[in-house]
């Protein structure tokens, strides 16, 4: 079968998704090691799940946060719906208050812009996100050593 004008524009489009799953690899891999000379508090690899409240979607969701200032953070998320997955990166900016540091972020995503307000401790990654049609949670927890 001969592939359609409308096949090989879906396949163009779909490279961006291809290439930022690939390029999180890569992200991902060396965080395992600290990635940094002097890893600052928070930064480093997170795994857990994300969820829609407006329509109970949701799934696996991993990330890599790294910082330069330990008060602003670019974190890399990598998320998998049904059996469709991206990555997306965001910057937050937080402030530390004792062993929690409260962050915000805004990103803009196919044209929308999302919100997102959480927590970020030593173990834990905790976020709700907005937007004009959607609002859903982030739960993240640092992932087992390896053996």
């Amino acid at each position: 079968m001969k592939p359609t004008k409308w096949t090989a524009l879906a396949a163009i489009a779909a490279l961006p998704w291809i290439a930022g799953c690939r390029s999180f690899e890569k992200d991902w891999q060396p965080a395992a090691t600290g990635g940094e000379p002097t890893p600052l508090r928070g930064t480093g690899r997170w795994i857990g799940t994300w969820g829609n409240t407006n329509n109970g979607h949701g799934g696996p969701l991993r990330a890599v946060v790294r910082s330069t200032d330990g008060t602003n953070y670019l974190a890399r998320f990598h998320a998998v719906w049904g059996s469709h997955s991206g990555s997306f990166r965001t910057t937050l900016h937080g402030t530390w208050q004792g062993d929690e540091c409260r962050f915000t972020g805004s990103k803009r995503v196919l044209g929308f812009r999302i919100e997102t307000d959480g927590t970020l401790t030593d173990q834990a990654l905790d976020a709700t996100y907005t937007s004009a049609f959607d609002n859903g949670r982030f739960t993240l927890r640092r992932p087992e050593p390896a053996r």
